[in-house]
């Protein structure tokens, strides 16, 4: 209380001076005793340990102990299934591959209905949403508590029936959500505005994205690197240390749970594979070879990124697909489960790419470092040989076998990442690439077996090549650099750094140049409302301007506009949740934007509320609509969505019946004055009316006096003439503007770095345009193949001049022919609404 009596005596006119305010300091602190001293600061440092570091803390060890006990089902699951095969094959061929497919068969299907019943968000990896959620956009369902169960199981059911699947991407979801349930508990702490804080929730999405690779791959800092690269575009460094801290107490859990949870040789847990390449590992001479296997892992990158999209647009558009499978969202994934268990059968074409193993055990044959292709003392035994050669008989190459692996793998993981299952592509494009790798240490063990500089030099390490081949062919997939700090984390050493840097940097350019990233591709199949980021090299970024983007031809407001016209506005244009105000329509001035919403309440109330006090029908005071309204503030202010739709009930129960009803008559009779219109706001993240939740509508709009009540003119016609009252809107005087001239480079870099949605093109200050992520979104939609193009603009015609002249001409035509539906508030109106303007909307599936 002090603190607040201070601040209204230096707001106040005949407050004190600096030197009477210092006294006045001085005098407080000297009346504090020490024992109230020590109390305040032991409050400082439980809060402090307490929003911090315990909750970064418990975010790593709840993502923690979830992957471990997920992992040891998927270990159980993966385990049963070899188990079952080899006691079927004992018996009969034909049981045994009836017990591999059906295994994997029934377990995904059980994956994919378990997901479609308990949430849907669940499908697919997870960081795409993240990423666009990260952007400023809310996607409905996908931080929730039944999308987390949802994920877990159905990552478990798909992981552990043998889809070709990683669970890195599912992870950082997983973190996501964990992050984000526990923002929401702590939100109920109402001593400190730290919990309501916006930007603390992005702390904590952040964090939690670092955790979900930190706690499958046991590298806390190439988890913290590659959360902040595969999810944000700019990244504040003071929250480093809340990712560093999270991932790191997610690290020790697991290591612990390693140690004392499970076996050593167990499966999916054990996320750390050693190397023990010698110090000299690689020659100079061999960094050319390591630069063309960056080279050919960046152009096989983007043809997976290529190749993927292709297949998830003939699914959503080939009517043989759909003619097949029609639609329906288990038969195309229980038909690629029977074509991946058919593929792998151990004692059929899984024969010849060692089908029959997990991902793990796979990659631990990749990076060992014996050589497969000579018979010298660096040859591998022959339990790992088995694998690779066609069994005990030994009749496959083991050029043949990692060829047919790399791809078929290729192919599978491109449509497996696609189906109706959770599914991550991290550490299928790790297996990918190190299998790429293999094949060409190999190659060059047959054409230099005796190494690059004869007899006497070092040896030449298959298992180095995968290793390189992995990071490059991940790094070039997922547009990411951090892989190589989780390469040295994963093998335990710094040795194989400069080649792995080398080759990644290669493919990710090359990659980088051809196609956008793995996750960008996703949001762009699925149309999220998401900027991409801008491809390297490209010229046509600086060359077009805004000029030949932005909408010329703009719906506004004008200080002379009568409420008969705003109403048209507001009834013809629905999809435009903001305006622009200008001085009129010669100047066009710009004076400042203004939500619809606030449009909306002032035409109810200066119009409609006095049209139906004069014909006395669904009678409604100026107090029962602010009470209305206050109470849809509130209830939007509202965080979880179970407290606010009980909250919304208790009020809705306290409000009298009567004013229940007058309510309701009056939404029914207005058709524009609904819900979705009162909640909507300006788009533009800057500015004060974006969160209208932190300014009551009371205090925007005075409360009209009785005396204005019984002045008020009954008359339709009189009240839709008056011109509209500047002073009472509530008005963005600072919209954010662009001028003409500015290249796409630059406005791409204001929106993405300033969350913008939208910004007005002024002229010496006169309004000319106005250009949305639409229109970014439609200049880069072909980036990659023709550059940056200004999209074609359609033909219309619809400045606030011509706009209401059409409704005018709509008011004619309906006067003479009057439409078959009753016109909304006694007036006549077009029910036909033109295309028009810039949408500014959402897809309806990123809401």
């Amino acid at each position: 209380m002090s603190d607040v009596k201070r601040s209204l005596l230096d707001m106040s006119p005949g407050g004190k001076t600096d030197d009477a305010d210092e006294e006045t300091d001085d005098h407080i602190e000297s009346n504090e005793t020490f024992a109230e001293f020590c109390t305040r600061q032991a409050q400082n440092v439980v809060h402090f340990l307490v929003e911090d570091w315990f909750l970064s803390a418990l975010l790593g060890i709840i993502t923690a102990v979830l992957s471990v006990g997920m992992d040891v089902a998927i270990e159980v699951l993966q385990h049963a299934h070899v188990t079952f095969y080899d006691k079927m094959l004992a018996i009969s061929t034909y049981l045994a591959f009836s017990q591999w497919v059906a295994h994997i068969v029934i377990l995904t299907m059980f994956s994919a209905i378990f997901c479609q019943i308990v949430s849907k968000q669940a499908v697919g990896s997870g960081i795409p949403e993240v990423k666009v959620i990260m952007h400023g956009f809310k996607m409905e369902n996908y931080l929730t508590t039944r999308t987390l169960v949802a994920k877990m199981v159905g990552l478990t059911l798909a992981m552990g029936g043998g889809l070709p699947i990683g669970k890195e991407g599912p992870f950082v979801h997983m973190g996501a959500i964990v992050a984000t349930l526990l923002s929401k508990i702590t939100s109920a702490c109402q001593y400190s505005a730290f919990f309501s804080n916006e930007g603390r929730e992005m702390e904590m999405l952040s964090s939690g994205c670092a955790v979900g690779i930190a706690c499958t791959f046991s590298a806390p800092i190439g988890a913290v690197l590659y959360a902040i690269e595969s999810t944000s575009k700019y990244f504040a460094v003071k929250n480093y240390w809340r990712g560093f801290l999270a991932a790191t107490c997610s690290a020790i859990v697991f290591r612990c749970a390693n140690f004392f949870v499970t076996a050593e040789q167990s499966g999916t847990i054990t996320a750390f594979y050693q190397t023990r390449f010698p110090t000299d590992c690689f020659l100079v001479e061999e960094l050319p070879i390591f630069l063309l296997l960056g080279f050919i892992s960046g152009l096989m990158g983007s043809l997976f990124i290529f190749i993927h999209r292709q297949i998830s647009i003939f699914r959503s558009k080939n009517r043989v697909y759909k003619l097949i499978f029609r639609n329906n969202f288990l038969a195309f994934t229980v038909f690629m489960a029977f074509v991946v268990g058919v593929l792998t059968f151990p004692n059929g074409l899984g024969r010849y790419f060692a089908g029959r193993l997990t991902f793990r055990e796979t990659m631990a044959d990749f990076f060992n470092n014996c050589t497969w292709a000579t018979n010298d003392s660096r040859r591998c035994p022959d339990s790992i040989l088995t694998h690779w050669t066609g069994g005990t008989e030994g009749d496959v190459s083991i050029f043949t076998s990692l060829v047919l692996y790399y791809i078929l793998y290729f192919v599978l993981v491109a449509i497996c990442i696609s189906i109706n299952v959770p599914a991550g592509v991290f550490v299928p494009s790790f297996i990918i690439g190190a299998a790429g790798g293999r094949l060409m240490g190999e190659t060059m063990v047959v054409l230099f077996p005796e190494g690059m500089r004869g007899p006497g030099g070092p040896p030449i390490h298959p298992g180095l090549y995968a290793v390189v081949g992995a990071a490059a062919y991940t790094g070039a997939v997922t547009h990411t650099l951090s892989v190589s700090v989780i390469i040295c984390e994963l093998t335990g050493q710094l040795s194989p750094i400069l080649p792995v840097l080398i080759a990644m940097l290669m493919g990710n350019a090359v990659c980088k140049f051809l196609q956008p990233s793995i996750y960008e591709s996703i949001i762009r199949v699925k149309k999220y409302p998401y900027l991409p980021d801008l491809p390297p090299s490209r010229v046509s970024v600086h060359t077009v301007k805004v000029e030949q983007l932005m909408v010329t031809d703009v719906i506004y407001i004008t200080k002379d506009m009568t409420y008969r016209e705003m109403k048209d506005i507001l009834q013809l244009a629905p999809h435009l949740r903001s305006f622009p105000i200008v001085t009129d329509h010669e100047n066009k001035i710009l004076l400042g934007s203004v939500a619809k919403r606030y449009l909306t309440m002032l035409l109810r109330r200066h119009v409609l509320v006095n049209q139906q006090d004069s014909r006395n029908i669904g009678r409604i005071t100026p107090a029962e609509i602010f009470n209305t309204i206050r109470r849809t503030s509130m209830r939007l202010s509202r965080r979880s969505p179970s407290r606010r739709s009980n909250s919304s009930q208790t009020r809705e129960n306290s409000i009298p019946e009567t004013a229940r009803s007058d309510a309701q008559s009056t939404n029914d009779q207005v058709e524009f004055v609904s819900e979705r219109t009162i909640s909507g706001n300006t788009l533009l993240s800057i500015s004060p009316l974006h969160c209208p939740n932190n300014i009551p509508l009371q205090a925007v709009f005075t409360r009209p006096s009785s005396a204005d009540l019984s002045k008020a003119e009954t008359n339709a016609d009189i009240l839709l003439n008056r011109n509209i009252d500047l002073d009472e809107i509530a008005i963005d005087a600072a919209p954010f503007q662009l001028v003409l001239g500015s290249s796409l480079y630059k406005v791409h870099t204001l929106f993405s770095l300033l969350g913008l949605s939208h910004a007005y093109v002024t002229d010496c200050g006169k309004l000319v345009g106005v250009v949305g992520l639409k229109e970014l979104r439609d200049a880069m939609a072909n980036i990659y193949v023709r550059g940056a193009v200004a999209p074609v603009k359609p033909d219309r015609k619809l400045t606030s001049g011509t706009y209401l002249d059409m409704s005018q001409m709509h008011r004619d035509k309906l006067q003479s022919n009057p439409p078959m539906t009753p016109p909304a508030n006694g007036h006549s109106i077009s029910m036909e609404s033109p295309k028009f303007g810039n949408s500014l909307t959402v897809p309806p599936m990123a809401l």
